[in-house]
């Protein structure tokens, strides 16, 4: 019997040490094991300078199992002075002692802190947003059931500058950050980084096991972005147009700044912009790229395309002469008038460009079938998106030239009844001042992965328009437009050509005009141009709304740039207001000498 209970015995022993041995040693050792994430840093989002204007900091936030806290005992060595041996003594208990190690160290009151560790919670958040730095000092208290979790913020230094095509996050599942506008949601992908992973064996002290199983994987970043954006002149151009949507009650409003031969974004700014590290303080309607997505007529910044056209198919030149009264009737019948009375006028093509009359552009429009002028229409952009890396951009709305009925067909010749965004009517200039050549937008220069290699964006193939001696031509006249009589005389900059157009138009759905201007500068060697949209001012037309916010942005564009004043300008300039003094002095004198 004893035989065969050792038998019994040392069969169980095998049993248990041969088969259910490694499955109760890996249940041992997995109940002893704390994991954690290795959280990746979401991706920056450089501006083209290399500024961060959103990065990613990783924090902690310090929860407690109450439960464990409470029996916690606080030990310190101590020397016997009778027997001159060290011992530790136990100085303190449960959440008290613990809150008054951590108090400190987190800089918090400790009796409050200890009011928060006392429950029956396995998990309690007693502190949030805890640098890694300062959870390495509470880690090395060894307190057991004080626990971290490890979250990516999103941080955005400079603020609003930005915000709308920055764009914002949320915290998704298991922490991670979801890019929910902009460019945080377009390259979502690419900024987001691939989690690591770290685990160690504790014993029932809550210490950590020297001799036990310890792993650690490192989070491998995310990839970051860089744009095109100027970050100095999108602040200026966010404080100009906020200044002029406050000066005249606008709705809203929004400055583009796109260089002509490479379609790269130096400003694309939205009054009243979102600050990405508080979204909700901001309307919802404007935390969006409106320059992107909202569309409207483009008024006589449409007439640009018109002339355009006119001048490449040849039915038009510069020196021709046109009869312009104030109203003036198609063969359809359709009434046409100019925005202000004047008696009839014989205008050269230049001058109804110059003086912006919609009698004279419809009497050159004419000259052109529907089908030309829609096919120029979509040249130019009207009616497709640009490819931009934003979110939700608008193509526009421009119907086919066999759904126009008879107004429609004379209203597109100067901007209305088709509609599109303030980056389509940049497009337009832009074309025109790259010699007739259509180069697509772009708001990313680059991507720089974890590693820090670079991969360019790819330059936009551009689409020819119209003929550089066309461009050139077009470019002559829309110059007169900011000249002495034209309509944009505020947009004239000393010391630089500017060519522009300026652009008013009713809005249908409700009572109010959308103001603005677009033009190129400095006009002979062309480095930007400018789009400037006022929806809804007090003011109505876009050459005393708009123009002044494009002088003020183009400047610093150019001082920016480092493109200094031309001489020759500058002595014209300066001559043409000698002459403007002369001519004054002589009719004053004039004037008192028949008194």
């Amino acid at each position: 019997m004893g035989l065969a209970g050792f038998g019994a015995l040392a069969g169980k022993t095998a049993w248990l040490q041969v088969v259910e041995g490694p499955t109760l040693a890996a249940q041992a050792q997995a109940e002893r094991t704390v994991t954690w994430v290795n959280r990746a840093p979401r991706g920056d989002i450089l501006g083209r300078d290399g500024t961060v204007l959103a990065s990613s900091a990783v924090s902690y936030d310090i929860g407690v199992n109450q439960i464990k806290v409470a029996q916690y005992e606080r030990t310190e060595e101590r020397t016997d002075a009778a027997t001159g041996q060290t011992q530790s003594v136990v100085v303190g208990h449960g959440a008290a002692a613990a809150a008054e190690q951590m108090a400190e160290i987190l800089g918090v009151d400790a009796q409050e802190l200890g009011a928060n560790m006392v429950g029956e919670s396995t998990y309690a958040v007693v502190a949030e947003a805890v640098d890694p730095d300062t959870w390495r000092r509470i880690n090395a208290l060894a307190i057991p059931g004080v626990e971290p979790d490890q979250r990516t913020r999103r941080t955005y230094p400079a603020g609003s500058v930005a915000g709308n095509v920055l764009g914002y996050t949320y915290e998704g599942d298991s922490r991670t950050l979801i890019g929910s506008a902009g460019l945080e949601l377009t390259q979502n992908a690419e900024l987001t980084g691939v989690n690591g992973k770290g685990s160690v064996e504790i014993g029932k002290s809550g210490a950590i096991i020297p001799t036990g199983k310890q792993e650690e994987v490192a989070a491998v970043a995310g990839t970051s972005v860089r744009m095109t954006i100027n970050p100095d002149l999108q602040a200026v151009a966010q404080e100009a147009i906020d200044e002029v949507v406050a000066a005249q009650g606008a709705d809203w409003g929004c400055v583009v700044v796109m260089e002509p031969s490479t379609g790269k974004l130096l400003v694309l700014a939205d009054s009243g912009a979102v600050d990405p590290a508080h979204p909700s303080q901001t309307p919802e309607e404007s935390r969006s790229a409106r320059s992107v997505q909202a569309i409207f007529e483009p008024g006589s910044v449409g007439k640009v395309i018109t002339f355009a056209a006119a001048l490449e198919e040849g039915t038009m030149k510069p020196e021709d002469t046109w009869t312009v009264p104030y109203t003036w009737t198609a063969a359809n019948g359709q009434t046409f008038r100019d925005s202000h009375y004047h008696d009839v006028q014989t205008l050269t093509s230049a001058g109804v460009l110059a003086e912006s009359s919609n009698v004279g552009t419809v009497q050159i429009g004419e000259q052109l079938s529907d089908d030309v002028r829609y096919e120029y229409l979509k040249r130019f952009g009207y009616g497709q998106t640009t490819g931009i890396e934003m979110p939700a951009e608008s193509a526009g709305m421009v119907s086919a030239a066999a759904d126009w009925d008879d107004r429609t067909r004379y209203t597109t010749m100067f901007g209305q009844g088709i509609a599109g965004t303030a980056l389509q009517a940049v497009q337009v200039l832009a074309a025109v001042a790259n010699r007739g050549v259509r180069v697509a937008p772009r708001v990313i220069d680059a991507w720089i992965d974890a590693e820090g290699n670079e991969t360019p964006q790819e330059q936009p193939e551009g689409v020819r328009v119209i003929s550089e001696e066309t461009a050139q031509t077009l470019t002559d006249m829309l110059i007169g437009v900011t000249q002495d009589g034209g309509t944009a005389e505020a947009a004239s900059i000393d010391g630089y050509l500017v060519a522009g157009k300026t652009g008013t138009t009713e809005i249908l759905t409700e009572d109010g005009t959308v103001a603005s201007f677009v033009g190129f500068t400095p006009a002979r060697d062309p480095a930007i141009a400018v789009a400037v949209v006022v929806y809804r001012p007090e003011g109505t037309y876009g050459g005393t709304v708009s123009a002044p916010v494009f002088r003020k942005v183009a400047l610093a564009a150019m001082h920016t740039l480092g493109i200094a004043p031309d001489p020759s300008v500058i002595a014209a300039q300066a001559a043409a207001e000698a002459d403007a003094a002369a001519e004054a002095a002589a009719e004053s004198e004039s004037a008192g000498a028949e008194g």
